[in-house]
């Protein structure tokens, strides 16, 4: 009986440790980069399309254009492979409102990084044609 409270003891000690780990490893892996500047090359997307059906491309311009331009979320796809949400800049709209005028466009985009609840997103700083 000894023996196994002594085992059930020993196992909870290494439940914790291990699970302390997860959350502690996931929070750092969460707020890797929080407000870090960065750059990315991609194309320019309506989330919407992206999201539900895939549609991206010169294909699906004329319906990325009116779902941005009705206020659908603006996202890139990086040529990492990787999917930003592109997110205005308060202090400075006018690089992110430019972004409207340029769905399927490849673009080089340059702003604060950041990652909520997983979703990686960019407050716009700069935007230039690629």
């Amino acid at each position: 009986m000894k023996n196994s409270i002594f085992l059930y003891s020993r196992l909870g000690v290494i439940l914790l440790a291990v699970l302390s780990f997860a959350f502690f490893s996931a929070s750092a892996v969460e707020n890797n980069g929080d407000g870090e500047e960065i750059s990315v090359t991609g194309e320019v997307l309506d989330m919407s399309c992206f999201m539900a059906s895939g549609a991206k491309g010169e294909g699906h311009k004329g319906c990325a254009e009116k779902c941005i331009n009705s206020g659908m979320p603006i996202g890139l796809l990086g040529s990492d492979g990787k999917v930003y949400l592109l997110v205005e800049d308060h202090k400075n709209a006018d690089p992110y409102q430019s972004l409207k005028t340029m769905a399927a466009a490849n673009v080089a985009v340059t702003g604060k990084y950041f990652v909520r609840n997983g979703m990686p997103a960019i407050v716009i700083g700069k935007v230039k044609k690629a």
